[in-house]
């Protein structure tokens, strides 16, 4: 069953306005039924922009993000069909008027942009908002390529026995020369510098929040390369314009998501596979 936009309107509401919130609620019912019709939800790109993955004895759904503010339904980590009708009710929620806040279309621009192309929204029924803070975001990166970065071991640390990956931006405005001032898209667990066995032991067993983050790339060359003298390795990814646009997309809707670290597995190459997963 769908979720729909609850329409009260107080007796001031003037005809017009009455008309018009019950065309979106016709519009919005269209575009679930649609979506129901081609089951959208277990459609691999919106799992994967979820970030769903099977639960172990159940075999239903579960995102491996812990931020509630992630999800549009109450239900949204475990129920992909209640997070897609509620993503699309979200698309009519009028402007938030508080200065910097941002539209949901703007905040899940990733979910607008595919939900858009698999249903064809019509830009009269569901108008389409200025998203000003992402513009500027993709304006100041310049996105181009994307190249994988692989700082290695680290030998007075074992915990980098494994070495660390991470995302640079490749920007159409600098060249092979200036490549430092490009971004890099960064996972990491937040582990506040702590060290010894407690360390160990919580990384092993998903105890650390793990969060993403943008940054320019001579700050992670200086802490990898110059401070701690690791061999950073870079690999050209074959990515299209259009697919390094989704991965930036979904790196947007990320920016403030919680996810449990694991050391051994859902560790940081597991999470940027996610966003290439995204573009791909």
């Amino acid at each position: 069953m769908g979720v729909f936009i609850n329409m009260m309107w107080p007796c001031s509401h003037s005809p017009f306005s009455v008309a018009a919130a019950a065309s979106d609620e016709a519009y919005l019912i269209q575009l679930q039924k649609a979506a129901q019709a081609k089951r959208l939800w277990e459609h691999r790109h919106w799992q994967v922009l979820l970030h769903y993955q099977p639960r172990l004895w159940s075999g239903s759904a579960e995102s491996q993000v812990d931020d509630a503010a992630f999800f549009l339904s109450p239900s949204g980590k475990y129920d992909p069909q209640a997070e897609l009708d509620a993503t699309l009710a979200s698309f009519f929620a009028p402007p938030d008027q508080e200065e910097g806040a941002e539209h949901p279309q703007c905040k899940f621009i990733a979910r607008y942009q595919w939900l858009k192309q698999e249903l064809g929204f019509d830009a009269e029924s569901l108008p389409e908002y200025a998203c000003p803070q992402f513009d500027d975001w993709m304006a100041e990166m310049g996105p181009d390529a994307v190249t994988l970065v692989f700082p290695a071991a680290y030998l007075n640390n074992p915990a980098s026995m494994f070495g660390h990956t991470l995302l640079r931006i490749d920007s159409n405005k600098r060249s092979t020369q200036t490549r430092l001032l490009d971004f890099t898209v960064n996972y990491a667990a937040d582990t506040e510098e702590e060290r010894g066995l407690s360390y160990a032991m919580k990384g092993l067993f998903g105890a650390y929040e793990g969060s993403f983050s943008v940054a320019p790339y001579y700050v992670q060359v200086k802490r990898y390369g110059d401070i701690e003298n690791r061999d950073i390795w870079e690999y050209h990814l074959t990515l299209s314009h259009e697919e390094v646009l989704r991965m930036l997309m979904h790196t947007w809707e990320l920016r403030s998501a919680g996810l449990d670290y694991y050391f051994l597995d859902e560790n940081c190459s597991y999470q940027l596979l996610s966003l290439l997963e995204a573009a791909r």
